[in-house]
């Protein structure tokens, strides 16, 4: 039986990316791993990563740290994207943190996600229906007004509703881009 790998604990990841000066979070990088993913971008996480991480010493205890976490995510992601029992979930501050940071971090997540399909070259052009709307949707939640958020019953709600919505957006988008994915794989064997 094939077990999940697990996904990265939200704040090690989002702190080891912190600790070797990397201006990208948590959230943003996951968004962005799914934008790759969900468009079949095969190598381009690869490319991706090792940019990242080009002006950083490959022999730093903490570099090759996150290097570990960005790939645990990687595979994590991409088994949960890919699930037949729909395990995907933005990664995202926990519950018990404040309702700004966690609303912002899914600001970052979007913004990531949009990132990680644009360098996969696919615009909402190449979508079509529920799943070109939910790319619009996504890019939407980007100019969320964080400022205007009351920690209550109401804005916590909404906040969940918009967590499930990126999470069955993703799944959405995945599935349209199956085809575009599997010419993609056709190309290269």
């Amino acid at each position: 039986m094939n077990e999940s790998p697990d996904m990265p604990d939200y704040g090690r990841f989002d702190q080891a990316l912190e600790s070797i000066g990397l201006d990208i979070g948590g959230s943003e990088a996951h968004g962005l791993v799914c934008g790759l993913i969900c468009a079949g971008a095969s190598e381009a996480h690869v490319e991706w990563i090792e940019s990242l991480f080009a002006d950083r010493p490959s022999n730093d205890l903490l570099v090759r740290e996150a290097r570990r976490m960005f790939g645990q995510l990687y595979l994590a992601t991409r088994h949960q994207v890919a699930d037949e029992n729909l395990e995907f979930a933005p990664l995202l501050p926990e519950e018990n943190n404040a309702l700004q940071v966690r609303a912002q971090a899914l600001v970052n997540w979007c913004e990531g996600y949009l990132y990680g399909m644009g360098l996969a070259g696919i615009s909402e052009q190449q979508l079509v229906g529920d799943a070109k709307e939910a790319l619009n949707d996504i890019s939407e939640f980007t100019r969320l007004d964080l400022d205007s958020l009351v920690d209550d019953e109401s804005s916590e709600n909404a906040y969940m509703e918009l967590l499930e919505f990126l999470r069955v957006a993703t799944l959405l988008i995945w599935e349209e881009l199956a085809e575009s994915r599997a010419g993609q794989n056709n190309d290269i064997g």
